[in-house]
């Protein structure tokens, strides 16, 4: 019985336990499943010595041939080491197939992408409770997923980054990273082979991924907007990116605030203050930011900042409330 916690689902990807045969992915942003279920199957590909056969299955798949999964999970490849059965978005994918497919030993790894599942879930307990299985919740974490992401396109093309741009440049992509590979790409590209990237040069060539809905979202939520803020939590999760996504977004906005907060009531003054900021404060966010340091105090930002860490704690312990957990912390944080 393998029932992973989202900080130890990052460990198991990395490395995979060679005794599973079988993992389910999930979570509420699809990219960032997607993502983890690539890594999850390059990770198992080169734990052999040869290149492996990876078979991809889709809804219209199962639908056309409900058999087909169950052959291809007990066929052994013929050119290579390993076999990879990748299901990505499983509405067809029977639980009580899949039970009887897992309970033992596969030709192939199986691997599943599903959404956000909560924890009665068929699927989900059914991963949870194979003894050959593996159950990994994926919750983006902007700071800790984006840094291996850029690392790995910088240095595939032998460019460097500094410390300080590194961060400036995961900030500014935001959460979302099956759209920051691209960004990535094309600043290494920018750079060129053996290149150097500048806080300048990411200004030039990224768009500001970070900016957007998640940003308004927590502008609106210090400056009171609560309407506005919860408009904005609507339409991301009407997008799929989910909860988790507008959380992270105010854990790091109240986090930057309680900063400036302090430095301001130290005496210090409010553009030197936040001029010293690592990463930079982007100009469209400047003005606004040093006006919400106007109407709050270093105390109320910190505390603003641990109940948006306690409701993290909440959406992740309860996700079938997360939507409303979230709703509420919005309405609380703008009366402020």
């Amino acid at each position: 019985m393998v029932a992973y916690k989202a900080a130890r689902s990052a460990s198991f990807i990395r490395s995979p336990d060679r005794k599973i045969s079988a993992a389910l992915l999930y979570g509420p942003e699809a990219s960032l499943v997607a993502e983890r279920a690539r890594e999850l199957a390059r990770n198992i590909a080169g734990q052999e010595k040869g290149e492996a056969e990876i078979i991809r299955f889709d809804d219209n798949d199962l639908a056309q041939d409900p058999g087909r999964l169950a052959i291809e999970l007990q066929t052994r490849s013929m050119f290579t080491e390993r076999r990879i059965v990748l299901v990505r978005a499983p509405q067809r994918l029977k639980p009580e197939a899949v039970e009887e497919l897992i309970s033992g030993p596969l030709a192939a790894t199986l691997i599943v992408e599903a959404g956000n599942l909560r924890p009665s879930s068929k699927l989900r307990k059914i991963f949870e409770a194979g003894k050959l299985a593996a159950a990994l919740p994926c919750y983006s974490d902007a700071a800790r997923d984006m840094g291996p992401l850029i690392d790995a396109e910088l240095n595939a093309n032998n460019v460097s980054i500094s410390r300080e741009a590194r961060s400036y440049l995961a900030n500014r992509l935001g959460d979302d990273l099956g759209t920051a590979r691209p960004e990535c790409a094309k600043l290494a590209t920018y750079a060129g082979t053996g290149g150097e990237i500048g806080i300048a040069d990411i200004d030039a060539v990224v768009g500001d991924l970070g900016a957007g809905r998640v940003d308004a979202l927590a502008a609106a939520t210090a400056e009171g907007r609560m309407r506005d803020a919860l408009r904005h939590l609507d339409a991301l999760v009407a997008s799929g990116q989910g909860t988790q996504v507008a959380l992270s977004a105010l854990g790091r906005h109240f986090q930057r605030l309680h900063r400036l907060c302090a430095a301001i009531e130290a005496g210090e003054s409010a553009s030197r203050a936040i001029a010293k900021f690592r990463p930079p404060v982007h100009f469209k966010q400047r003005d606004a930011l040093l006006a919400q340091a106007r109407k709050w105090s270093g105390r109320a930002a910190a505390r603003a900042l641990t109940l948006v860490q306690d409701a993290t704690r909440a959406t992740r312990r309860t996700p079938v409330l997360d939507t409303a957990l979230t709703e509420r912390l919005l309405i609380v944080l703008g009366r402020k």
